[in-house]
């Protein structure tokens, strides 16, 4: 027989390295010979989509076209420290510091625009890589045209900023701090399972998710990372047990050690909640590790709603709950 139960939880996660830990990313911005805008930072993307970021980020500010956009990623020759891609930090990290390099660069392309045009700054308009003379708009000034001008000076043209927020350490007796972490991330999700009596397995079929993101600076990004994020979960919750015996471990291969397939992914219905509130790039928030932690006990709850038996223990496979359905019939 196959009973059906709901599920939800709610969790609040830090991001930031936190407890006082120096925490900051640094980026410079330029304009290339080949007409692009180059931005060096040393941020991994793993695959969270940092590199999207930062490239909205700067076509953002600079007022360009995506395609306007090269990022040079991890280079050690070239790059200054960015942080570890770790922590849900780096869109908050690292974005920060392309978006004040990028402002730091378009102060830049005022002033000596200005100079060009012999007039003020406010008579003057980015848009789509060119400088705008307002009181005559055909009169205009590409960045790369200005770039030339600039190194003709003896001068350059670039934008650079390390983003270095303030950090708490926590007293010493008490733990406790004025800020632990520099921000945080909410989420909610209800889960739906259906659970097999006769075999004792759990099929996950939907998860709703509600999600504080501050602000979606790439809304797709933000889904996927729910999406992954809580199929991870999944496999906590459910599958994945390491084995050990004398200090070996009995399943070292992926035979032995489950993890969720395509197979096992349920249906998303995801809502990015955008208060714009937050620390972050335009007021967006670290959404990597915490669409994780609230799939586990969502799925326990749900478990729990369906047959009536409480788990407290990780994961929760078909053996533990027949056995957990026989005691129950026994008692």
């Amino acid at each position: 027989m196959k009973k059906k139960g709901r599920g939800m939880a709610t969790i609040m996660f830090g991001y930031g390295y936190g407890e006082g830990f120096p925490d900051f990313s640094y980026a410079t911005i330029e304009f290339t010979d080949d007409e692009k805008v180059l931005v060096v930072t040393a941020a991994a993307d793993v695959g969270q989509g940092v590199l999207t970021v930062v490239t909205q980020i700067a076509a953002e500010v600079l007022s360009v076209g995506v395609e306007k956009i090269k990022v040079i990623q991890g280079d050690t020759h070239k790059t200054m420290n960015s942080g570890s891609t770790s922590a849900t930090r780096q869109t908050t990290f690292t974005g920060n510091a392309v978006k004040q390099a990028c402002e730091n660069l378009k102060g830049k392309i005022f002033h000596y625009a200005s100079l060009e045009f012999n007039s003020n700054y406010p008579e003057l308009t980015l848009k789509d890589g060119k400088v705008i003379y307002n009181p005559n708009p055909d009169k205009t000034l590409t960045y790369w045209d200005l770039k030339r001008k600039v190194e003709e000076k003896g001068e350059s043209l670039k934008g650079e900023s390390t983003y270095f927020p303030p950090t708490y350490s926590p007293d010493l007796i008490s733990g406790q701090a004025e800020k632990v972490y520099v921000a945080y991330t909410f989420m909610t999700q209800v889960v739906d399972v259906e659970v097999d009596t006769v075999t004792g397995k759990v099929d996950v079929k939907d998860v709703y998710t509600a999600l504080d993101c501050g602000k979606a600076i790439n809304p797709t990004n933000v889904e996927g990372q729910i999406e992954g994020g809580t199929v991870q979960g999944i496999g906590m919750a459910l599958m994945e047990e390491q084995m050990i015996k004398n200090g070996i471990t009995l399943n070292p291969n992926m035979t032995g050690y489950l993890v969720p397939t395509s197979m096992d992914v349920p249906n998303f219905h995801s809502v990015l909640v955008e208060n714009e509130d937050a620390i972050g790039p335009f007021g967006a928030k670290g959404v990597g590790e915490p669409t994780i932690i609230a799939a586990s006990p969502a799925i326990a709850n749900a478990i729990y709603d369906a047959i009536g038996v409480r788990f407290y223990d990780l994961p929760i496979t078909p053996e533990k709950i027949l056995k957990a359905l026989k005691e129950k019939e026994d008692d």
